[in-house]
């Protein structure tokens, strides 16, 4: 049997990208065959959000007609014959995904439809990855660095004092691989010692049973329009990062716990209507003399980003800000 090659002209897509690919048939002898012709599609789906169910949100889907006899009887010649295809990605389709309860796929497929026989038919997946909004870099990366202050108790039941952790970030947006060193600043007020400090690397899904106009910006459950039996949520660690301190009662103390974005966080953060999709940091700390886990999430977004690009919109934001009007005098 005659199967028909697809190759793409790149391995990886963005959002609005044109895609090019060849559909080759090399053929020893004459192929009787009505039409040859690819199809490409890319969908979005949550599966079993609650059982059973299955919700599809096509993004694109089109065809091409590669070569069609004339008479309906004329062969495709033997030889070697490529075919060449082109389309393009809308600009806001989301990446290539895979979770527990949902993906995002994109395939291209060749067929052949052959007279009294059944149509041959080869499919092949192409990637599409997504680059962080220039809005967000605006907001999480060109600034200088990024703080959060939490107050945590130093007991379950008898609490001996406060212990305050001030985080700081280099920023919220990161590219794939980059580090991200992580600035904890201890002021512990309790009666007992600060003896570990930690951030795990956690992905973060948050699915619907049907597809929703405006996307859920968080995967708080709370924050979702859909009721609790509408809607699923999954995490899972996929890095470990701890550091072995000591702060005593009463004192203060500054650490620099080193943080790489993990090899396994390949897919860009994004939101659909029908999931939401990124990275927290559970950053936390262990105290002596119990088993409570002071800790929190924090979201990092993470994605494609261009660091030129990345500077253009610094520079701009600075020209915005040096030519701003002043304030309007108020006596």
């Amino acid at each position: 049997m005659v199967k028909p090659v697809i190759t793409f002209d790149q391995e990886v897509y963005m959002p609005g990208d044109k895609v090019s690919g060849t559909v080759t048939l090399d053929l020893a002898k004459p192929l009787k065959a009505r039409s040859v012709f690819v199809n490409w599609w890319g969908y979005n789906r949550s599966v079993n959000v609650k059982f059973p169910s299955l919700k599809y949100h096509t993004w694109i889907n089109d065809e091409k007609m590669l070569w069609v006899s004339k008479d309906g009887k004329t062969p495709i010649p033997a030889g070697k014959h490529v075919y060449s295809f082109s389309f393009v990605l809308p600009k806001d389709c989301p990446p290539t995904f895979k979770g527990s309860n949902g993906n995002t796929c994109y395939r291209a497929q060749a067929v052949i439809d052959i007279p009294w026989s059944l149509k041959t038919r080869v499919k092949e997946e192409f990637t599409v990855t997504k680059a962080v909004e220039e809005e967000i870099v605006s907001k999480s990366r060109n600034r200088e660095k990024w703080f959060h202050d939490h107050l945590f108790s130093s007991g379950v039941f008898f609490s001996s004092g406060p212990i305050k952790l001030r985080i700081i970030m280099p920023h919220r947006a990161y590219k794939f691989g980059e580090p991200l060193d992580l600035e904890f600043l201890i002021t512990n007020n309790s009666g007992v010692a600060v003896k570990e400090i930690y951030a795990d690397f956690f992905t973060r899904a948050h699915y619907h049973l049907c597809n929703q106009h405006t996307p859920c910006a968080t995967f708080f459950r709370n924050n979702c329009p859909l009721n609790d039996d509408q809607q699923k949520n999954c995490s899972k660690r996929i890095s470990t990062n701890k550091m072995k301190i000591r702060v005593e009662p009463h004192s203060e103390g500054t650490f620099t716990l080193p943080v790489v974005i993990p090899e396994k966080a390949k897919t860009a953060s994004f939101a659909t209507g029908l999931m939401t999709f990124g990275y927290s940091l559970l950053i936390g700390m262990k105290v002596e003399n119990t088993l409570l886990r002071n800790e929190f999430f924090l979201t990092v977004i993470i994605g494609e980003i261009d660091d030129k690009k990345a500077l253009e919109i610094k520079a701009k934001e600075l020209e915005v800000s040096e030519t701003a009007a002043p304030p309007a005098y108020e006596p």
